[in-house]
């Protein structure tokens, strides 16, 4: 299972030229799906790796979520690395292709995982701090013209936003690389699940999102809905 493993940091060697329209703090994301058999050694390991001089200077906030309620995917968690700049991108890969505390880290991973698959995702819109919600729906989505969904999405969320019916964090992100499922995914980001659900209702049953249902039904296609919920964050030192 180490081999599964081994793509997570050849990845961050990559370097090109991306292009981001990002809203938030963060330039890309890398994002890890695994099936975990052990989460509390997941969470181990990233902690020894964190605490480690390599990890103090890793230039990525990391994440673990656990996907919750997910329909037929295998996958119980994801990983997110998320990089401010592309320069830190390539550090850190040069960081977990040098350090011993990084193999470790790996190692310790596959001996309780194994990846599902990986996907490098550029904010194309962030709304609000995604960080202080404590529960996600994620929408995995194949979109044709990014272009108008952005700006009928936009629209709706806006709305919702100002009649106090989307008061956590909302986004898009564009699958750069690793769009073989999905082109972009879409979260909305709640307090807590009673919060997300009233929300999820409101949304569904308002004008708003009717509207928007037409502009974009000949656009968008579903691949799935995932309930997501944050299990432990690193931020960058």
């Amino acid at each position: 299972m180490i081999k599964k493993y081994t793509h997570l940091a050849f990845a961050f060697l990559l370097s090109f030229a991306l292009v981001s329209e990002e809203t938030g703090r963060h330039e890309m994301h890398a994002f890890y799906f695994m099936q975990v058999s052990n989460p509390p050694a997941i969470v181990g390991a990233i902690d020894k790796f964190a605490s480690s001089e390599c990890g103090k200077k890793f230039p990525a906030d990391m994440t673990l979520m656990a996907e919750t309620i997910n329909g037929s995917s295998p996958a119980t968690h994801f990983l997110i690395l998320s990089f401010e700049t592309r320069a830190d991108f390539q550090k850190a890969g040069q960081l977990a292709n040098s350090c011993s505390e990084a193999a470790a880290m790996l190692q310790s991973m596959a001996s309780s995982s194994s990846q599902v698959r990986n996907s490098l995702n550029l904010p194309v819109a962030e709304f609000g701090d995604w960080t202080k919600d404590s529960i996600f729906l994620r929408y995995d989505v194949t979109i044709k013209n990014e272009t108008a969904y952005i700006d009928a999405w936009t629209e709706m969320m806006d709305s919702l936003s100002a009649q106090g019916s989307a008061n956590g964090s909302y986004g898009i992100n564009r699958a750069f690389a690793g769009n073989d499922q999905s082109t972009h995914f879409v979260y909305i980001g709640a307090s807590d699940f009673d919060s997300l659900t009233a929300n999820q209702q409101t949304l569904t049953t308002s004008p708003d999102f009717a509207k928007f249902s037409r502009k974009v039904g000949n656009n968008r296609k579903v691949i799935n809905t995932s309930v997501v919920i944050p299990v432990k964050g690193w931020p960058k030192q």
